[in-house]
């Protein structure tokens, strides 16, 4: 499994990559949306964890884009301010939502609904 971490603040991705592979997840991070968006296109993930809110491109549109060329994608929306909004747009489009701040045992739930059954979870 191989899971593609774009998120704005800088300390987040290195952790959730910490953590990640400590679970046996080979995991790929940046905090720029458009260098995100360069490495989706010349790699295969299984799994994006994407920020709302970043300079540049706002992760809907990346979601978006991703979904435009792989309609099967597994996208989880990370998001300080998730509303009605944000929830109708990831429920249209098979995303699911992370609220921030997180703790461990949500961020496993979230992965664990976006991929079932494919992460050994302790």
């Amino acid at each position: 499994m191989h899971v593609l971490v774009i998120v704005a603040v800088v300390s987040i991705p290195w952790l959730l990559v910490e953590i990640l592979e400590s679970k046996g997840i080979d995991t790929t991070a940046t905090t720029d949306g458009l260098a995100g968006y360069e490495l989706l296109n010349r790699n295969r993930f299984d799994l994006f964890i994407i920020d709302v809110r970043m300079p540049l491109i706002l992760g809907t549109e990346l979601a978006e884009a991703i979904k435009e060329t792989n309609a099967q994608a597994r996208i989880i929306l990370a998001s300080a301010f998730a509303d009605s909004k944000l929830a109708d747009f990831a429920a249209e489009k098979g995303i699911f939502l992370l609220s921030k701040p997180f703790n461990l045992e949500r961020l496993f739930e979230t992965l664990e609904q976006a991929l079932p059954g494919s992460l050994a979870l302790s």
